[in-house]
Protein backbone atom coordinates (compact mmCIF):
# COMPACT_ATOMS: atom_id res chain seq x y z
CA UNK A 1 0.00 0.00 0.00
CA UNK A 2 1.28 3.77 -0.67
CA UNK A 3 2.61 6.14 1.73
CA UNK A 4 -0.36 8.51 2.81
CA UNK A 5 0.00 12.15 3.14
CA UNK A 6 -1.98 15.29 4.06
CA UNK A 7 -1.94 19.06 3.45
CA UNK A 8 -4.03 21.38 4.77
CA UNK A 9 -5.46 24.80 3.89
CA UNK A 10 -6.92 26.67 0.93
CA UNK A 11 -8.52 25.22 -2.27
CA UNK A 12 -9.94 27.85 -4.27
CA UNK A 13 -12.00 27.74 -7.82
CA UNK A 14 -9.41 29.07 -10.47
CA UNK A 15 -10.60 30.78 -13.80
CA UNK A 16 -7.35 30.97 -15.70
CA UNK A 17 -7.61 32.95 -19.09
CA UNK A 18 -4.42 33.40 -21.49
CA UNK A 19 -4.12 36.66 -23.09
CA UNK A 20 -1.52 38.57 -25.06
CA UNK A 21 -1.24 41.21 -22.64
CA UNK A 22 -3.11 42.72 -19.23
CA UNK A 23 -5.98 45.24 -19.75
CA UNK A 24 -5.30 48.63 -18.83
CA UNK A 25 -8.17 50.69 -17.34
CA UNK A 26 -11.53 50.65 -19.22
CA UNK A 27 -9.78 47.89 -21.93
CA UNK A 28 -11.43 44.77 -22.81
CA UNK A 29 -8.81 41.82 -23.75
CA UNK A 30 -9.72 38.95 -26.07
CA UNK A 31 -8.38 35.31 -24.30
CA UNK A 32 -7.06 33.14 -26.57
CA UNK A 33 -8.00 29.93 -24.14
CA UNK A 34 -9.39 29.76 -20.82
CA UNK A 35 -10.38 26.82 -18.07
CA UNK A 36 -11.61 26.52 -14.84
CA UNK A 37 -10.11 23.98 -12.08
CA UNK A 38 -9.40 23.95 -8.88
CA UNK A 39 -6.29 25.35 -7.03
CA UNK A 40 -4.92 27.02 -3.59
CA UNK A 41 -1.93 25.83 -2.15
CA UNK A 42 -2.80 23.20 -0.30
CA UNK A 43 -5.07 21.55 -3.07
CA UNK A 44 -2.54 21.92 -5.89
CA UNK A 45 0.25 20.35 -3.53
CA UNK A 46 -2.58 17.08 -2.55
CA UNK A 47 -2.62 17.02 -6.42
CA UNK A 48 1.45 16.64 -6.92
CA UNK A 49 1.78 14.43 -4.09
CA UNK A 50 -1.46 11.89 -5.79
CA UNK A 51 0.80 12.40 -9.07
CA UNK A 52 3.68 11.00 -7.62
CA UNK A 53 2.11 7.87 -6.10
CA UNK A 54 1.11 8.77 -2.47
CA UNK A 55 -2.44 8.47 -1.02
CA UNK A 56 -2.65 11.99 -0.88
CA UNK A 57 -5.31 13.52 2.02
CA UNK A 58 -6.65 17.16 1.59
CA UNK A 59 -8.12 19.01 4.92
CA UNK A 60 -9.79 21.98 3.87
CA UNK A 61 -13.08 24.19 3.16
CA UNK A 62 -14.88 23.42 0.37
CA UNK A 63 -18.86 24.48 2.05
CA UNK A 64 -22.70 23.91 0.72
CA UNK A 65 -22.93 26.04 -2.38
CA UNK A 66 -22.96 25.43 -6.29
CA UNK A 67 -19.47 26.12 -6.37
CA UNK A 68 -18.68 24.02 -3.70
CA UNK A 69 -19.99 20.79 -5.97
CA UNK A 70 -18.34 21.64 -8.79
CA UNK A 71 -14.94 22.03 -6.45
CA UNK A 72 -16.03 18.93 -5.32
CA UNK A 73 -15.98 16.76 -7.88
CA UNK A 74 -13.07 18.25 -9.89
CA UNK A 75 -10.99 17.46 -6.84
CA UNK A 76 -12.59 13.43 -6.10
CA UNK A 77 -11.78 13.12 -10.47
CA UNK A 78 -8.14 13.93 -9.15
CA UNK A 79 -8.32 11.56 -6.64
CA UNK A 80 -8.07 13.14 -3.35
CA UNK A 81 -9.56 11.85 -0.60
CA UNK A 82 -11.32 15.35 1.00
CA UNK A 83 -12.18 16.04 4.03
CA UNK A 84 -14.37 19.28 4.23
CA UNK A 85 -14.27 20.56 8.01
CA UNK A 86 -17.00 23.01 6.90
CA UNK A 87 -19.39 20.16 5.08
CA UNK A 88 -22.34 21.49 6.84
CA UNK A 89 -21.79 25.30 6.66
CA UNK A 90 -23.46 27.46 3.98
CA UNK A 91 -19.99 28.68 2.49
CA UNK A 92 -19.02 29.19 -1.01
CA UNK A 93 -15.10 28.59 -1.42
CA UNK A 94 -12.93 31.36 -2.69
CA UNK A 95 -12.55 32.46 -6.48
CA UNK A 96 -9.72 33.25 -8.03
CA UNK A 97 -9.03 34.88 -11.26
CA UNK A 98 -5.92 34.44 -13.34
CA UNK A 99 -4.48 36.28 -16.32
CA UNK A 100 -1.75 34.12 -17.83
CA UNK A 101 0.60 36.16 -19.98
CA UNK A 102 3.33 34.36 -21.53
CA UNK A 103 5.37 32.52 -18.78
CA UNK A 104 4.12 35.26 -16.29
CA UNK A 105 0.79 35.28 -14.79
CA UNK A 106 -1.41 37.99 -12.60
CA UNK A 107 -4.02 36.78 -9.90
CA UNK A 108 -6.98 38.00 -7.98
CA UNK A 109 -7.77 36.04 -5.55
CA UNK A 110 -10.23 36.46 -2.68
CA UNK A 111 -8.21 33.43 -0.69
CA UNK A 112 -9.63 32.65 3.08
CA UNK A 113 -10.34 36.44 3.62
CA UNK A 114 -13.81 35.04 4.82
CA UNK A 115 -13.72 32.00 7.23
CA UNK A 116 -16.27 29.56 8.11
CA UNK A 117 -16.40 28.13 11.79
CA UNK A 118 -14.28 24.54 11.34
CA UNK A 119 -13.45 21.52 13.41
CA UNK A 120 -11.15 18.70 11.92
CA UNK A 121 -13.36 15.63 11.91
CA UNK A 122 -11.98 13.30 13.98
CA UNK A 123 -8.96 10.53 12.35
CA UNK A 124 -8.02 13.19 9.83
CA UNK A 125 -4.69 12.37 9.90
CA UNK A 126 -4.89 8.66 10.08
CA UNK A 127 -2.28 6.45 8.09
CA UNK A 128 -0.45 9.71 7.11
CA UNK A 129 3.24 9.85 7.69
CA UNK A 130 3.69 13.41 6.78
CA UNK A 131 1.80 17.00 7.13
CA UNK A 132 1.76 20.07 5.08
CA UNK A 133 0.08 23.08 6.07
CA UNK A 134 0.05 26.67 3.91
CA UNK A 135 -1.40 28.89 7.03
CA UNK A 136 -4.83 29.95 5.45
CA UNK A 137 -7.86 28.50 7.45
CA UNK A 138 -4.86 29.58 10.44
CA UNK A 139 -7.09 27.74 13.18
CA UNK A 140 -7.68 24.35 10.98
CA UNK A 141 -3.96 24.32 10.55
CA UNK A 142 -3.19 24.79 13.85
CA UNK A 143 -5.60 22.22 14.94
CA UNK A 144 -4.04 19.70 12.24
CA UNK A 145 -0.36 20.58 13.09
CA UNK A 146 -1.33 20.21 17.01
CA UNK A 147 -2.76 16.79 16.25
CA UNK A 148 0.11 15.87 13.70
CA UNK A 149 2.68 16.91 16.54
CA UNK A 150 0.90 14.82 19.11
CA UNK A 151 0.88 11.52 16.83
CA UNK A 152 4.54 11.92 15.71
CA UNK A 153 3.88 12.92 12.40
CA UNK A 154 6.24 15.61 10.34
CA UNK A 155 4.47 18.92 9.91
CA UNK A 156 5.86 20.90 6.69
CA UNK A 157 5.20 24.98 6.20
CA UNK A 158 4.39 26.45 2.86
CA UNK A 159 5.53 29.71 3.46
CA UNK A 160 4.02 31.77 0.45
CA UNK A 161 3.50 34.82 1.89
CA UNK A 162 3.10 35.84 5.85
CA UNK A 163 -0.29 35.52 7.22
CA UNK A 164 -1.67 37.30 10.38
CA UNK A 165 -1.85 34.67 13.10
CA UNK A 166 1.33 32.52 11.74
CA UNK A 167 3.27 32.94 14.57
CA UNK A 168 0.83 30.55 16.55
CA UNK A 169 1.39 28.14 13.69
CA UNK A 170 5.22 28.55 13.49
CA UNK A 171 6.38 26.81 16.60
CA UNK A 172 3.95 23.71 15.16
CA UNK A 173 5.80 23.12 12.32
CA UNK A 174 9.07 20.53 12.25
CA UNK A 175 11.02 22.34 8.64
CA UNK A 176 10.11 25.12 6.21
CA UNK A 177 10.20 26.48 2.88
CA UNK A 178 9.45 29.69 2.52
CA UNK A 179 9.22 31.59 -0.72
CA UNK A 180 11.84 35.01 -0.73
CA UNK A 181 8.60 36.99 -0.88
CA UNK A 182 7.50 35.65 3.37
CA UNK A 183 8.26 38.50 5.30
CA UNK A 184 7.57 38.43 8.93
CA UNK A 185 7.29 41.32 11.12
CA UNK A 186 9.46 39.99 13.39
CA UNK A 187 12.89 37.70 13.54
CA UNK A 188 12.01 34.03 13.83
CA UNK A 189 13.93 31.96 15.82
CA UNK A 190 13.83 28.77 13.73
CA UNK A 191 16.08 26.76 16.22
CA UNK A 192 17.47 23.71 14.19
CA UNK A 193 14.55 23.39 12.58
CA UNK A 194 15.40 22.61 8.47
CA UNK A 195 14.66 26.33 6.33
CA UNK A 196 15.04 26.76 3.15
CA UNK A 197 14.24 29.60 0.56
CA UNK A 198 12.89 29.45 -2.65
CA UNK A 199 13.08 32.54 -5.48
CA UNK A 200 11.86 31.40 -8.57
CA UNK A 201 14.96 30.34 -11.48
CA UNK A 202 17.13 31.28 -8.42
CA UNK A 203 19.33 29.27 -6.75
CA UNK A 204 17.12 28.03 -3.75
CA UNK A 205 18.94 29.07 0.03
CA UNK A 206 18.69 26.38 2.55
CA UNK A 207 19.89 25.60 6.66
CA UNK A 208 20.21 22.58 8.60
CA UNK A 209 21.21 23.15 12.35
CA UNK A 210 24.51 25.15 11.25
CA UNK A 211 24.87 23.93 7.72
CA UNK A 212 23.63 26.19 5.13
CA UNK A 213 24.10 25.63 1.17
CA UNK A 214 22.37 26.47 -2.15
CA UNK A 215 20.63 24.65 -4.87
CA UNK A 216 20.70 25.34 -8.18
CA UNK A 217 17.62 25.55 -10.40
CA UNK A 218 17.71 23.57 -13.65
CA UNK A 219 17.17 25.61 -16.54
CA UNK A 220 13.94 24.67 -18.20
CA UNK A 221 11.88 26.12 -20.94
CA UNK A 222 9.35 28.05 -19.72
CA UNK A 223 5.20 27.77 -20.44
CA UNK A 224 3.86 28.54 -17.72
CA UNK A 225 4.74 29.19 -13.81
CA UNK A 226 0.93 28.92 -12.61
CA UNK A 227 1.38 26.39 -9.43
CA UNK A 228 4.79 26.04 -10.07
CA UNK A 229 5.52 26.74 -6.14
CA UNK A 230 2.42 24.51 -5.13
CA UNK A 231 4.23 21.43 -6.97
CA UNK A 232 7.29 22.37 -5.09
CA UNK A 233 6.10 22.15 -2.03
CA UNK A 234 3.54 18.95 -2.69
CA UNK A 235 6.79 17.29 -4.19
CA UNK A 236 8.24 17.68 -1.09
CA UNK A 237 5.56 16.68 0.99
CA UNK A 238 5.77 13.45 -1.07
CA UNK A 239 9.23 12.93 -0.63
CA UNK A 240 9.09 13.45 3.15
CA UNK A 241 6.30 11.51 3.24
CA UNK A 242 8.72 8.44 1.63
CA UNK A 243 11.73 9.12 3.31
CA UNK A 244 11.33 11.46 6.14
CA UNK A 245 12.86 14.58 7.04
CA UNK A 246 16.72 13.06 7.73
CA UNK A 247 17.86 14.49 4.38
CA UNK A 248 16.18 17.72 3.50
CA UNK A 249 18.69 19.12 0.49
CA UNK A 250 17.79 15.57 -1.39
CA UNK A 251 13.97 16.25 -0.81
CA UNK A 252 14.55 20.23 -2.12
CA UNK A 253 16.48 18.83 -5.28
CA UNK A 254 13.93 16.62 -5.70
CA UNK A 255 11.40 19.29 -5.47
CA UNK A 256 13.38 21.55 -7.42
CA UNK A 257 13.10 18.91 -10.61
CA UNK A 258 9.27 18.22 -10.14
CA UNK A 259 8.42 22.38 -9.97
CA UNK A 260 10.70 22.24 -12.72
CA UNK A 261 8.83 20.29 -14.72
CA UNK A 262 5.66 21.90 -14.63
CA UNK A 263 6.54 24.75 -15.90
CA UNK A 264 6.75 23.08 -18.80
CA UNK A 265 3.34 22.66 -19.32
CA UNK A 266 0.26 25.07 -18.55
CA UNK A 267 -1.64 25.38 -15.65
CA UNK A 268 -0.52 23.16 -12.36
CA UNK A 269 -1.59 20.25 -13.44
CA UNK A 270 -1.24 19.19 -16.85
CA UNK A 271 2.32 18.31 -16.20
CA UNK A 272 1.23 15.17 -14.23
CA UNK A 273 0.39 13.83 -17.71
CA UNK A 274 4.14 13.80 -18.67
CA UNK A 275 5.81 12.13 -15.87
Amino acid sequence: MSRCVATCGLTTLDLVQYVDHLPAADEKVQASDARIEFGGPAANAAFTAAALGLRSRLLTCIGRSALSSVLMESLQASRLDVVDASAQRDWQPPVSSVAVTGATRAVISLNSATRPATRLPEGSLDECSALLVDGHHLPLCIEAASQARVAGIPVLLDGGSWKPGLERLIPLVDAAVLSADFTSPEPIDWHDRPVAVTNGRHPISFRVGSHEGTIDVDSVTTTDTLGAGDVFHGAWLAHVGRFGLQDFEHGLRFAARIAGLSCRYPGAHAWAEHL
